[in-house]
């Protein structure tokens, strides 16, 4: 089973996540208010607010755990060039769930464009891909 969930301020988080749950025939849904999520595959969004994550993306990643989550693949929308990456991971780590090293990030002003979302596309079909060999 594949989930997508993602914070977003201003919708460009939101638009690469519509992206990537297309391409894997689901949903994306917001980390506010989320249910419990129990995935083989998590696709993770936020971005960097201030240099950190945001407080209601942290408060999801606390709901998760290696019990049901597989794998967990991170994706941003952020000005900063190395997008959120390392942020989201070492809050997911502290879950103890295992995050895949292949992750996606764009900027904020780039992440509703056509080309986002054909990189957005290619990175969930890599990612599903991979998990699929294992």
């Amino acid at each position: 089973m594949v989930e997508v969930r993602y914070f977003s301020k201003s919708g460009n988080t939101k638009a690469v996540a519509d992206v990537i749950a297309a391409e894997a025939g689901v949903k994306a849904g917001s980390v506010e208010g989320a249910d419990a999520v129990r995935a083989d595959i998590l696709f993770l969004g936020g971005a960097l607010y201030a240099g950190g994550i945001a407080g209601k993306l942290k408060k999801f990643i606390k709901t998760l755990s290696p019990e049901h989550v597989g794998c967990v693949a991170v994706f941003s929308t952020t000005a900063n060039p190395n997008g959120a990456y390392a942020k989201i991971k070492k809050a997911l780590d502290k879950q103890g769930l295992r995050v895949l090293e292949h992750e996606f990030h764009c900027t904020g002003g780039q992440a509703k464009s056509g080309e986002a979302a054909r990189h957005a596309a290619v990175f969930a079909n890599e990612v599903l891909e991979e998990t699929r060999r294992g």
